[in-house]
């Protein structure tokens, strides 16, 4: 019963309330590869799974603003947990345009089924976070000050557990700065462009 709950109130979250400094743009609306930008992006493939609902995190129109500003990922996601009363959430960030809808699929169901934090393997995002009691005291400290603001102290702290990843390819890394952006692949741009640095 407690995991068909956890099913039920899962939600989809894009992170994308970062400053984007490294960039110099808003990387949220940079023009994704497939469809729209990053951000429209992020939202259509969260869409794509049996989550109860998707929301952005970040002071844009539509999303969940932080409570508390400046305090990076974990701020982001207690705002949305308060935000939303939901049981758990599948986390992405807006920066991961190669995510797949089968790696969040695979986390998804870990997830729902083990009842733990996942990831895969050194990557903490994509994520999914159950956001129960000891997630939301951990949340709360980090934004007051009180605990370590690190989405990996936050994960020891809560016995999060990583998972091998399966498959070969670049769909796991970040898109940070100008020449990461010039080396994602689009339809008007040669083959010979590549990823120019790694995760």
């Amino acid at each position: 019963m407690a995991r068909a709950l956890v099913s039920k109130s899962t939600i989809g979250v894009v992170l994308a309330g970062g400053r984007s400094s490294r960039m110099g743009r808003d990387k949220a609306l940079l023009a994704h590869p497939q469809q729209g930008n990053f951000l429209q992006h992020a939202e259509a493939l969260l869409r794509e799974l049996p989550l109860e609902k998707v929301v952005t995190s970040g002071a844009r129109p539509g999303a969940i603003e932080d409570l508390v500003p400046e305090r990076g990922p974990l701020g982001g996601l207690y705002s949305v947990a308060l935000a939303t009363g939901a049981d758990a959430a599948l986390v992405i960030p807006v920066d991961m345009p190669l995510l797949g809808r089968e790696h969040l699929a695979e986390l998804l169901a870990e997830g729902q089924a083990s009842g733990r934090p996942c990831y895969f393997e050194n990557f903490f995002f994509p994520l999914w976070l159950p956001l129960n009691s000891d997630c939301l005291d951990y949340l709360r400290r980090a934004v007051e000050g009180c605990a370590r603001n690190s989405v990996g102290a936050l994960l020891r702290h809560l016995g999060a557990k990583s998972i091998p990843i399966k498959s070969a390819g670049d769909w796991h890394r970040n898109i940070n700065t100008p020449a990461d952006y010039l080396g994602l692949s689009t339809p008007d741009k040669t083959p010979e462009n590549s990823f120019l640095r790694d995760h």
